[in-house]
């Protein structure tokens, strides 16, 4: 009994660490973002303790409706075609896994402020609740840079997401290979998402000391050469 309450109290604290290590544009989005009016909560736009869209998986609870955005993966020619190869892997024909998570409002369609459900009770919709001072006024990600990467559903000139990561191939290093100073990974290894790169292998989007939620400086092109050996 003893061990079991010291393992939940270790278990609880790395939690708190790490929601309280909340920092940048997420960590207080009602401002950051001027389309956005605020609704006295942070967490609410991307999470909620109950009803949460199972859609999403790898992302914990997560509050936003199901995208019906058509997305055009890197080195496909059209939406949806299967099995397109670059340098010999095979991507996904649309977002997978945290990368689907992070398109729910960085696709530039999505509405920002449209969450399953809204703060206070009996406020559930799977297909959203507009929530802020404004609700009836959707709030989408502008597209600028990297605010809305897959714009109108345009992966296809930005690094390649949802795809298998094969040692070798684009000179990538093998899986158990260190890496220094990339938030959050040791290894190669822990870059990736059921063995595929993500979004989330060069971000970190609860915080980092680096620009644009990278999990590295990419000086020298630091963050780069932590996967491919060029």
């Amino acid at each position: 009994m003893k061990n079991k309450f010291i393992t939940s109290i270790v278990a609880l604290t790395a939690l708190s660490s790490g929601l309280f290590a909340l920092t940048g544009p997420h960590a207080d989005i009602t401002s950051s973002t001027s389309t956005l009016t605020d609704n006295g909560e942070t967490c609410v736009y991307c999470h909620t303790p109950h009803v949460a869209n199972k859609d999403y998986q790898p992302a914990p609870l997560w509050n936003k409706p199901t995208s019906d955005t058509v997305f055009t993966m890197y080195g496909a020619s059209s939406a949806g075609v299967a099995g397109v190869t670059i340098a010999g892997t095979t991507t996904d024909t649309a977002p997978t896994g945290a990368s689907m998570a992070c398109l729910s409002c960085h696709d530039g369609v999505s509405a920002m402020n449209s969450v399953i459900n809204a703060p206070g009770a009996g406020n559930s919709d799977i297909n959203g609740v507009l929530i802020g001072t404004n609700p009836a006024t959707p709030a989408t990600m502008p597209a600028l840079a990297y605010k809305a990467v897959g714009s109108g559903g345009d992966m296809t000139d930005d690094h390649p997401i949802s795809i298998q990561y094969i040692e070798g191939r684009a000179s990538l290093r093998p899986i158990n290979t260190p890496v220094i100073d990339i938030v959050g990974a040791s290894f190669v290894s822990d870059m990736l998402r059921d063995g595929k790169v993500q979004c989330s292998s060069c971000h970190d989007v609860h915080g980092t000391p680096y620009n644009t939620y990278l999990r590295s400086h990419n000086t020298g092109s630091a963050l780069c050469f932590a996967c491919h050996d060029k």
